[in-house]
């Protein structure tokens, strides 16, 4: 008993030291997802920009408030609530239509940005999002690797979610939004 006492110690030592490290080492964490989806590149974008529709792709996204400006334009900003209770601020900071939407992200423990582009792929097109985070505290940059995956996981089904949505939807309105 004694024994096992001693290796679960260590291991948990083990484990604290290298939460420790990661800490002190670990700025930001970077990941990307991609979805290629069978639509023109301005039906993606529509559906994107979309801030009505982001909560039937966006994982467990409950609201979405616009606090400044025209929704996903340059210089907007917006509240995102989350079902567990947590919440995203994001403000724009680029968007080329039909190309490219990039927007500094912000939450009670993280900071960071997304950059999403959109690509023309034969009839249909590619979305790829890269989200870079900063944890604001020792803790939140030490817990940043150990849920990188996990942020990586929701972020790719997300992007799945879009993708079937979009070639889901009828492409009326398209012109109404470039």
């Amino acid at each position: 008993m004694k024994q096992l006492l001693r290796t679960v110690f260590v291991l948990l030592s083990a484990a604290l030291l290298a939460l420790v490290i990661m800490g002190l080492f670990v700025k930001e964490v970077r990941y990307t997802a991609t979805a290629r989806v069978k639509a023109p590149v301005a039906e993606s974008w529509v559906t994107f920009i979309d801030i009505d529709r982001q909560n039937l792709w966006q994982r467990n996204l409950e609201n979405v408030e616009a606090l400044d400006g025209q929704p996903m334009s340059l210089g907007a900003s917006f509240r995102l609530e989350f079902t567990n209770g947590s919440t995203r601020l994001e403000t724009v900071t680029s968007v080329i239509p039909l190309q490219e939407y990039n927007a500094e992200i912000e939450t009670s423990t993280y900071s960071g940005y997304r950059s999403v582009t959109f690509e023309t792929l034969g009839e249909g097109s590619r979305i790829q999002q890269t989200i870079v985070m900063r944890g604001s505290s020792f803790i939140s940059r030490a817990l940043l690797p150990v849920i990188r995956p996990l942020m990586q996981r929701d972020e790719m089904a997300a992007l799945d979610n879009l993708a079937d949505l979009i070639e889901a939807s009828p492409s009326i309105g398209i012109q109404d939004n470039e």
